[in-house]
């Protein structure tokens, strides 16, 4: 199949379900960072390939960036959430009690990094999830974390949806 047939075929099905972009790209970031979850959903693969979708120019690229940093935020947050309120129990709760190993590692992290941690940890899949929790668990100030989690969510959308976006843009 040549490129050219490929990108038509893309085009007819993205604008046969342009309105689904949105919601999709919301709820594939929230999953991707939800502790655990995150493991489990490869949302920046999935990410570049929307992007690539949302260069054919149907439908808003900055709903789309929107979409995927609210999900993303709103995911990290109820990590968040889950560290604040359970503290260490948090790190007992299943399935992450079978995984000491990652909870360790993303405790060093965030004492290592603090606020900054939150930034690369969204670029580094077993930790992407587990380090929102243990900045909960380990007492960051919630107005500390929402601000690098709402700007590292930003900077994560833009990071994964441009690469598609600007190649189709390119092309086409």
């Amino acid at each position: 199949m040549a490129l050219s047939t490929f990108i038509a075929d893309l085009e007819a099905l993205t604008r046969q379900h342009a309105i689904l972009i949105v919601p999709v790209v919301g709820l594939i970031s929230f999953a991707e960072s939800i502790v655990f979850l995150s493991l489990f959903i490869p949302a920046s693969v999935i990410l570049m390939g929307i992007g690539a979708l949302v260069g054919l120019g149907d439908a808003n690229p900055w709903a789309v960036v929107a979409a995927a940093t609210i999900g993303a935020a709103l995911g990290e947050w109820a990590s968040y959430a889950v560290g604040y309120v359970f503290k260490d129990r948090a790190t007992q709760l299943w399935p992450l009690g079978r995984y000491p190993d990652l909870v360790a590692r993303g405790q060093r992290f965030v004492h290592a990094w603090g606020a900054l941690g939150l930034f690369a940890a969204k670029f580094i899949g077993p930790l992407r999830g587990i380090v929102p929790m243990m900045a909960g668990v380990m007492a960051m100030g919630p107005v500390r974390f929402q601000v690098a989690n709402w700007f590292s969510s930003l900077l994560w959308a833009l990071v994964w949806l441009a690469p598609g976006y600007l190649a189709v843009r390119a092309l086409h």
